[in-house]
């Protein structure tokens, strides 16, 4: 066995089984982290069951394109582990100390830790969100054509799918630690294979989604293909990984004081909006945070373009469509300015945790607004919707202004976690859903009542900024008395 052999490993891998799940208690409590799944599982279910409604004019196979890009997604979003094993190994998460960072007194190797630790979250996510969701899939068979083998051929092809973009995502971070260079030409490579797909059209979906490719031909040698395929990017990752961190070391010129002096437009939150300003760029954290706002916004361009274009399917959306997303696509670029650093020191010093957040939120506007201006006019020119760039330009910020205001409002500086509450996730939702629904049925009706669908817009627009007008007034009275800490 060995001190590093399976009689370590398991014990170590039902240990880090339990951290994950007290650390998701610890953020939102058992009630909140155990509905999640519950959550998950009853969309799923509606969704399934109303199918042979909803989805009567779209051909399967490209609902199980949807569903398996969707899955392969999602894998690319958790596996970016090798990263976190870096912040772990060099850097304080406040009181947090995990079991990653256990060879640094114990005779076990980093190596074998992340390994672990790439099974358990493996386990915890397909456990967390996969079952449920295919759960809810299968719980809708008595009012569906969905078979129990489909159901359960489904969950094999999706779990296989999410785990290669797990594996892929894995190894792109562990690669990023050793040369950039490298994980830059990784990365290219997927891009490339993902041109041949669309526009290209030198290979089929099936072909680089190896599970999906079971769908299209039912020959098993996909499911294997896949298997294998994330197994080899899984324990390339593993070898890859460093086994010791140098603690990052850098050295900056004095610069808050001149910084401060570009935000007085911000009135007494000035100092706190250059220091977070300040942090954003030295923490290399503003490439993400562009990325993790354009890049949806791209993607669903991207992906309506093909529908359209290379699956000739008659999307018909506006820039107003465009412009209501911008502001529901915003919540991933708060989430990383308020996960940027541990904020516990500041509860030694004289401000509080709603200054904090009003401060990020003036640098979340800062940095999405001309981002979001720039978008929307390319799109109206590409589209050639001139005449409807200034409805855009209003529906576009104001669903951003809202949907800032009720993330700050309801999860003040932890995005990150509190939208795992089901409770917060509910009224969430019930605060943002119905009017991105308003916004996109009235998008689609100003071809045909141009008028009327503007005047909807303008009040929903103008209903918004006054209750994000309230929304950021009640922030102070929910997050003044609160503690900082992760």
């Amino acid at each position: 066995m060995g001190r590093n052999g399976p009689s370590v490993h398991w014990p170590l891998f039902k240990a880090m089984l339990r951290e994950e799940w007290r650390l998701h208690k610890s953020f939102v409590g058992a009630v909140g982290s155990g509905f999640f799944p519950v959550v998950i599982f009853l969309f799923s279910f509606v969704l399934a069951a109303t199918s042979p409604v909803l989805l009567r004019k779209l051909d399967m196979s490209l609902v199980l394109l949807v569903l398996h890009l969707s899955a392969v997604l999602y894998g690319l979003g958790v596996g970016a582990l090798a990263q976190i094993g870096e912040q772990v190994m060099t850097r304080r998460l406040g009181s947090v100390n995990m079991l990653l960072q256990l060879p640094v007194l114990q005779p076990v190797s980093f190596r074998s830790m992340m390994g672990i630790f790439y099974v358990k979250d493996a386990v915890f996510y397909i456990l967390y969100s996969i079952i449920p969701l295919v759960g809810g899939i299968a719980a809708a068979i008595p009012v569906t054509k969905i078979t129990p083998a489909g159901a359960g051929l489904l969950f094999v092809t999706v779990l296989i799918t999410f785990m290669m973009g797990m594996a892929l995502s894995f190894l792109l971070s562990a690669l990023m630690l050793r040369s950039k260079a490298a994980a830059g030409a990784l990365a290219l490579f997927v891009v490339a294979l993902v041109l041949l797909v669309r526009p290209l059209g030198v290979l089929v979906p099936g072909q680089v989604l190896l599970p999906l490719g079971y769908w299209e031909t039912h020959d098993i040698l996909y499911l294997l293909s896949g298997t294998a395929l994330a197994l080899l990017l899984s324990a390339a990752a593993v070898l890859l990984m460093k086994e010791r961190f140098a603690p990052p070391e850098r050295r900056y010129a004095s610069a808050l004081l001149d910084t401060e002096k570009r935000f007085t437009f911000s009135g007494g939150l000035s100092t706190l909006v250059a220091k977070e300003w300040l942090e954003l760029r030295r923490s290399g954290a503003l490439g993400p945070v562009f990325t993790g706002f354009l890049g949806p916004l791209l993607g669903i361009y991207a992906v309506i373009w093909i529908f359209r274009s290379g699956l000739g399917m008659p999307l018909e959306f506006n820039v107003v469509f465009y412009g209501g997303i911008l502001g529901f696509l915003g919540l991933m670029t708060y989430s990383w300015l308020t996960n940027i650093e541990p904020n516990e020191f500041l509860n030694v010093q004289p401000v509080g945790v709603d200054q904090v957040v009003r401060a990020k939120l003036v640098l979340y506007f800062l940095l999405t607004t001309p981002v979001s201006l720039v978008y929307l006019v390319v799109i109206g020119i590409l589209n050639r919707e001139y005449a409807y760039l200034p409805l855009a330009a209003l529906v576009g910020l104001s669903t951003m202004v809202y949907v800032a205001a009720v993330t700050g409002r309801m999860t003040g500086l932890r995005a990150n976690t509190m939208l795992f509450d089901a409770a917060v996730l509910g009224r969430f939702s019930a605060a943002i859903v119905p009017p991105l629904i308003v916004c996109t049925l009235a998008s689609f009706m100003l071809r045909t009542a141009f008028w009327p669908a503007s005047a909807v817009l303008a009040a929903l627009s103008a209903g918004l900024l006054v209750a994000s007008g309230r929304l950021l007034a009640g922030i102070g009275p929910r997050w003044a008395r609160s503690p900082f800490g992760i």
